[in-house]
């Protein structure tokens, strides 16, 4: 089998206490079996807090600490668990965050979702077009799936840096029928602002959106990160779907570039980033609102 993902991934490594939010802090920790198999050997006072921590209905969790905290999170930002066990100890969910994968006949692709700041920061901070890194004979010119050659076509276009990334865009959507329109940041903002939301920081980001309704998006799109942005959305999301929702599943990774090329004007682009991708992306029911959102 072929492992395949982006450029920055093999660069991957947790800031633990550097991180200035979290994975530990906001989100629902499930637990697995063998995790749960293995902590039953810890002694001491850390394996009678783990087991005070752990709720077993529906399935095993951490019982969230005050402010959403994991209860094994120290005050200084490290785990007690990997500090008296190893990394090795950690439950699945825990030792794989915020890695993603996707498996597909002879090829399993992996990738660093964008909540996390760091793999947010790598995947800005790279030069050029975004690549795929593949171990294997065939390299990333493997793709045995339908969904896979059109993806390939993308990433060709998005790749072709002599004309601007508007062009690149209205491009790719011309294979399926469909015109790079005006982007408008209100309509966008008031859509998002609809959907689920878990951090007052994103409503407050897409109010501002809103409000300010930054002008000349397009020339300002081939002067950062978006093409990148635009291939890595590509790459998660297109061939997630069926061949019906490839058209809207493009629209979406040109969307999403083209929201945060605008949110830009409005904050840090690794914080709208990084939001963006908590808000959204790890939200199954944002992403298909979204979708049948952009048609």
């Amino acid at each position: 089998m072929i492992f395949v993902r982006p450029d920055f991934y093999d660069d991957f490594a947790c800031i633990a206490s550097r991180c200035r939010h979290s994975c530990c802090v906001g989100w629902e920790i499930d637990i697995d079996s063998d995790a749960l198999a293995r902590w039953e050997g810890i002694g001491g006072p850390l394996g009678e807090k783990m087991r005070r921590s752990i709720a077993h209905d529906p399935t095993p969790h951490f019982v969230l600490a005050e402010g959403e905290r994991c209860p094994l999170l120290r005050a200084d930002g490290l785990c007690e668990l990997i500090l008296a066990e190893g990394e090795d100890s950690l439950c699945d969910i825990c030792a794989s965050h915020p890695r993603f994968y996707q498996e597909y006949p002879d090829r399993l692709e992996a990738g660093l979702g964008l909540c996390c700041e760091e793999a947010a920061r790598l995947l800005l901070s790279g030069k050029g077009p975004l690549r795929l890194t593949a171990d294997g004979d065939e390299g990333d010119t493997l793709s045995p799936t339908p969904l896979l050659r059109q993806r390939g076509r993308l990433f060709a276009i998005l790749a072709d840096e002599t004309e601007s990334l508007s062009a690149r865009m209205a491009r790719c959507l011309t294979l399926y029928g469909r015109a790079l329109l005006p982007f408008d940041p209100r309509a966008a903002a008031d859509f998002l602002l609809t959907l689920e939301r878990m951090d007052d920081a994103w409503a407050a980001l897409l109010r501002r959106l809103a409000e300010e309704s930054p002008a000349e998006l397009e020339p300002r799109l081939s002067e950062g990160p978006y093409g990148r942005l635009a291939a890595y959305f590509l790459y998660r999301h297109f061939a997630a779907g069926g061949e019906d929702e490839a058209a809207a599943r493009l629209a979406f990774a040109l969307f999403a570039a083209r929201l945060l090329c605008a949110m830009a004007a409005c904050a840090p682009l690794k914080d709208a980033v990084r939001l963006f991708s908590a808000e959204i992306e790890y939200s199954d029911e944002n992403v298909e609102k979204l979708l049948a959102w952009l048609g």
